[in-house]
Formats: structure tokens, C-alpha cells, sequence
């Protein structure tokens, strides 16, 4: 096919220089007769090379047998044994599942102390908050307005590299307080739009009864308020295991940092993070069905339909 194509370039050349002969002047018509004598048995000679080389029983224009012709193809992998090889290089060669299981741990155990810390502390705040003391007002609100305005990994960073510089303490604590503190500015607000929430005249009735004033929110509007603030603590719960993902700026070796030490070593990213997100996903349905239940029991409509359903 190649050949016959040289042959094709040459003939259009032998046209060409057929005009260009024309337009020539007499005295070199000689030059132009030459080249016209030339080119034609350059152009045979290649068609009787490429008849030459052609296998026996077949002509130019005439493929070979498919049998002669076609290189040996190992065939390409299918989705699921590609899959399954980079299974094996990413997760299985040298152990590198530990890196995902210590990751998974590291993720966890941040999540849920900064949670924690972030939800008594927020408690805290909200008092503050609500308090008509300026003393206690004015910062909390100063408080709120800095953690809420400044971005997670800058508070994070700031946490490691300025106020723990001159300490030598594990990033994993500096983690756990820079997402606890900010994860209670946020709570403060649930906290304080769940307490508003409730009607004002149960705390005068709670009051009147003989409860004092202690007793009331404990037992009256505490309870209610918790059943109104349990869907915004689950979404935010769910954003700070989320926003973990970032403490591979400070060093700490969480899931996604896991996932990025794997990609360095086997050169593959598709695999590393679509297994990361995927566990993010489980994770964050795995805490949702949890706090779903919580939710549920917080709730006195549900409790009583699941009494008489018993």
C-alpha cells in the first residue's frame, strides 16, 4: 500500500514538471524532454519493486493473507483484571494496606475527639453567647466571628507552626484542638438557634411550677432543643470528617495522606483516591445511620410509635 502510494507521488510529480516543461522556453525543452523521459521509469521500476516484493498469488492492489500480515496481539486486559492488578500493586505489595488501615485510625481518632472537645466547648461558647455580661458576650462573639471567618487548614497551620512552634508535641493533638476549636464556634451557633428556637413562655412555665431556673432547662427545654439541633450537628459532623483530610499539612499521616504515599510509590493516583473516597463515603453513611438513630431517640413521637409498634 505504501509503495503504491510512492508511485502515486511520483506520477503527480511527473505532471508537474510536465506544466512547469510547458511553460519552459525553447531553447531548454531538451531539459524538460529529460525529465519527462526519467520520471516514468523511475516510477516503473518502483511498481516492478513493490510487484517484486508482493507474495506469490497476490497483486498491488491486493492484501496480503490476514495470517502473514498480522502481528501477534496479546489481547488488552479486561476492566476487572486491571482492577484486580492494581488491587494487588496498591494495597497488597509490600503491605501497603497498613498505610490505609493506620490512616483510617489517625482519620477517626481526630474526628471524634475534635467532636468531642468541639461539643462541650461549644456549649461553653453558647453561654457566653447568650449571656447579657459583656465581659462574656463581646468575646464570644469576637471568638465566633474569627473561627468562622478563617479558613480550617489556615487555623490548622497556624496552630502548628506559630503557637505550638517552641513545643514538641504531636501533630495529632495540634489536630484534634484546631478542629475542636473551630468545630465549636460552629456548634455555639446550633446550640444558641436551638435554644431560641423554644418558645419563651416554657421557661416562665417551667419557673412557675416550682422548677428552678437550672431544672427547667434541663429538663424542659434541653430535651427539645436537642431533637431540633440533631440534623445540623449530623451535617456538621459529617463536614469536619470531611475537612480531616487536610492534616497532611502538618504531617499527620490520616487516609488521605496514606493515599498519597501509595501514589508516590506506584505512580498510579486513579486507584489510591478513588479507594480513599470511597471509604470517606462509607464512613460519613455509616456516622449519618448512626446519628439517624440518635436522632430517633431524641425524638418522643417516634419513641411512643415504636412502643405500641412493640
Amino acid at each position: 500500500m505504501v509503495k503504491s502510494t510512492v508511485t502515486y507521488l511520483w506520477l503527480f510529480m511527473l505532471g508537474g514538471c510536465m506544466l512547469l516543461a510547458s511553460g519552459l522556453k525553447p531553447g531548454d525543452q531538451l531539459f524538460a524532454s529529460e525529465i519527462r523521459n526519467m520520471i516514468p521509469q523511475s516510477a516503473h521500476a518502483e511498481s516492478v519493486s513493490a510487484g517484486a516484493s508482493a507474495p506469490v498469488g497476490t497483486s498491488l492492489n491486493q492484501p496480503a493473507a490476514m495470517g502473514d500480515t498480522r502481528s501477534a496481539d496479546p489481547g488488552t486486559p479486561s476492566f476487572f483484571s486491571s482492577i484486580a492488578e492494581s488491587f494487588h500493586s496498591n494495597i497488597i505489595e509490600e503491605n501497603r494496606y497498613l498505610l490505609i488501615v493506620n490512616g483510617l485510625k489517625t482519620t477517626a481518632i481526630i474526628a471524634v475527639l475534635s467532636t468531642v472537645l468541639g461539643t462541650f466547648l461549644g456549649a461553653l461558647i453558647c453561654y457566653m453567647r447568650m449571656s447579657r455580661n459583656p465581659l462574656l458576650n463581646l468575646p464570644a462573639k469576637a471568638y465566633i466571628f474569627i473561627q468562622r471567618g478563617t479558613p480550617l487548614l489556615v487555623s490548622l497551620m497556624l496552630m502548628y507552626y506559630v503557637v505550638f512552634a517552641s513545643v514538641d508535641i504531636n501533630p495529632v493533638i495540634v489536630s484534634i484542638i484546631a478542629f475542636g476549636l473551630n468545630f465549636a464556634a460552629y456548634v455555639a451557633e446550633i446550640y444558641r438557634a436551638g435554644i431560641n428556637s423554644i418558645d419563651k413562655g416554657q421557661m416562665e412555665a417551667g419557673i412557675a411550677m416550682g422548677f428552678t431556673k437550672f431544672r427547667t432547662i434541663l429538663y424542659v427545654i434541653l430535651p427539645q432543643t436537642i431533637q431540633r439541633i440533631l440534623p445540623v450537628y449530623k451535617g456538621e459532623f459529617i463536614s469536619l470528617l470531611k475537612m480531616t483530610s487536610v492534616v497532611g499539612y502538618i504531617a499527620v499521616q490520616d487516609l488521605t495522606k496514606a493515599s498519597d504515599i501509595i501514589r508516590s510509590r506506584t505512580f498510579d493516583a486513579f486507584f489510591p483516591l478513588c479507594m480513599v473516597a470511597i471509604l470517606y463515603i462509607f464512613i460519613s453513611w455509616v456516622v449519618m445511620l448512626a446519628l439517624e438513630n440518635v436522632e430517633k431517640l431524641a425524638d418522643p413521637k417516634l419513641r411512643r410509635k415504636q412502643v405500641q409498634g412493640a
